[in-house]
């Protein structure tokens, strides 16, 4: 396949300062979205919090972030990418920072808040960008490679605060993410292009006409069902590794790292499945399996190497719809792509909340056995809304 030109937009070869500008601000908000869990011990011994007030702190970001995008997103459709993922990036950047400084609960509730209303800005409005830009296959790829930072997220921005967080401290591990996060700022600033779309809707409300179709409602609820297996691995997986097997938080940040790297190779090919026939069944297959991986990584049954194992499977297999699903609702909606991937945003966060705040209470409850039958159990609700999204589009040969 020729990656060089794209029918009706641009091609890899002059398009991707802008991949690299978006893989590299969705980097950031997933980074700060996900920063709070290597520190979870050591910053509510600090702030003298359990461990299920610190998980309700990791979880309270993803409630603005999950409200905003479908309300702000639609902005960029109107008035820009460019302005919108600065405003974004700069709030995230600078949440982090004020972190740093707190002293108690509540500071650090409204600070998340602050960063989830700005985070809610960032990822939709990349995506669009994406969309705005490529066309054909190229765009599914373009999604996977700038979604990919999603994964580059897991896999060096969450281990990075790991070590800096044992090494110097959870304050200066948050204000030195927070001034990384800065400078990214002044990259996307230099590269990014300015652009007025001129096929935008004709009002606020008109942005939303995409929400009559069924379709995008299944794609989804499938979605939340999954980030809220990829919450419960990724909020809780430091401290299931540190008190099942006694093991350094620099040595989980090592871990989890190598688990990573199964995201970062999912999201890169699954902008491939973007242009699959019946890919909707594959992905249910897919979330399936991600459910029963998540399981037996949660259940204490195996050896560190057999639990590593499996968390890196759940890690690969949990980024391959991303793509797919994305390049597939900005079809449903080409001149609302920012409401339509805000929406999707939400259904992100609605996820995640739902996985690091149900998951804290189903340790307090069952320990980490209670947390494998909440991953199963969000597997086969997520198979049977991807089975009827494959059902609905049977027709569409999607």
């Amino acid at each position: 396949m020729d990656l060089s030109t794209s029918k009706d937009g641009a091609g890899f070869r002059e398009g991707w300062p802008i991949i690299l500008a978006c893989f590299l601000t969705i980097f950031t908000a997933y980074t700060t979205a996900f920063i709070l869990g290597p520190m979870l011990d050591v910053m509510g011994r600090d702030l003298g919090l359990s461990l299920t007030a610190m998980g309700q702190l990791a979880a309270i970001i993803f409630v603005p972030w999950g409200i905003g995008a479908p309300l702000l997103a639609p902005i960029s459709d109107r008035y820009g990418r460019k302005p919108v993922i600065l405003i974004g990036l700069t709030g995230l950047s600078l949440s982090s920072i004020a972190i740093s400084f707190t002293n108690g609960y509540l500071a650090v509730a409204v600070f998340r808040f602050i960063a989830g209303l700005s985070g809610a800005l960032v990822p939709p409005t990349a995506v669009a960008l994406i969309g705005d830009n490529f066309a054909g296959r190229i765009r599914g790829l373009a999604i996977g490679f700038a979604t990919a930072g999603v994964a580059m997220g897991l896999l060096v921005g969450v281990p990075s605060v790991a070590f800096l967080t044992d090494y110097l401290g959870w304050r200066n591990a948050l204000w030195i993410s927070g001034a990384f996060g800065l400078a990214l700022s002044l990259y996307t600033l230099l590269s990014l292009p300015s652009q007025r779309r001129t096929d935008v809707p004709s009002s606020y409300l008109a942005s939303f006409a995409w929400m009559r179709q069924g379709a995008s409602w299944l794609l989804m609820s499938g979605n939340v069902t999954e980030r809220l297996m990829t919450s419960t691995f990724l909020t809780y997986v430091s401290v299931f590794l540190i008190r099942t097997y006694e093991i350094s938080l620099s040595a989980a940040g090592s871990m989890i790292t190598a688990m990573s790297v199964g995201a970062l190779i999912g999201g890169l090919l699954g902008g491939a499945l973007a242009g699959v026939r019946r890919r909707f069944l594959i992905i249910t297959a897919l979330v399936l399996l991600q459910g029963e991986l998540l399981a037996f990584h949660y259940s204490g049954l195996g050896f560190l190497t057999l639990t590593i194992a499996a968390g890196f499977l759940f890690s690969f297999f949990s980024h391959l719809s991303r793509a797919a699903v994305m390049d597939d609702l900005i079809s449903i909606a080409p001149q609302a792509r920012g409401a339509i991937i805000g929406f999707y945003s939400t259904s992100n966060q609605v996820g995640l909340f739902l996985g690091a705040s149900l998951g804290g209470f189903a340790i307090q409850w069952g320990g980490f056995e209670a947390l494998s039958w909440l991953v199963l159990s969000a597997a086969v609700l997520g198979g049977g809304f991807y089975g009827a999204s494959a059902w609905v589009f049977r027709g569409r040969g999607l």
